[in-house]
């Protein structure tokens, strides 16, 4: 099956209660050893739906598993990483920058918005459209 926006091979796996879109070739992967940087821990999911963090490198007798990326086909891929001082979900990208959801109530569309100094409770700053992949799912109120 071909992706109706980008035309990458996909395929979808049935988790707990939805289907996850993920691209069709599959990786191996390894556990996240201490000290890893934020931006090399990737958000992968098993053939069986799990939901599963690791790294792509290592040696091949340490692997865990085989996995797949999933399809973000230009979406913003976010790592929940706790709670700010206003209870407010702060997010980090690959690259290490951190967003907050200024409005996580369930039923509003996520108002992400970067923090100023790149500070975990920074002060929100300036807006960022896009479409966003949570991971492992977005923190709301």
């Amino acid at each position: 099956m071909k992706c109706k926006s980008c035309g990458r091979e996909i395929i979808r796996i049935r988790t707990m209660g939805r289907t996850a879109v993920c691209d069709a070739a599959p990786v191996t992967y390894w556990p996240v050893p201490d000290g890893t940087e934020p931006g090399a821990v990737l958000g992968l999911m098993t053939p069986n739906g799990q939901e599963v963090c690791g790294t792509l490198t290592g040696d091949l007798k340490n692997a865990i598993g085989i996995a797949y990326h999933p399809h973000t086909c230009y979406q913003r891929i976010l790592v929940y990483r706790g709670r700010d001082s206003w209870s407010r979900p702060v997010y980090e990208e690959p690259d290490g920058g951190l967003l907050v959801d200024v409005d996580p109530r369930e039923d509003r569309k996520p108002d992400i918005c970067t923090k100023q100094g790149n500070a975990f409770d920074g002060e929100p700053c300036d807006p960022v459209e896009a479409d966003f992949l949570f991971f492992p799912c977005r923190d709301t109120w």
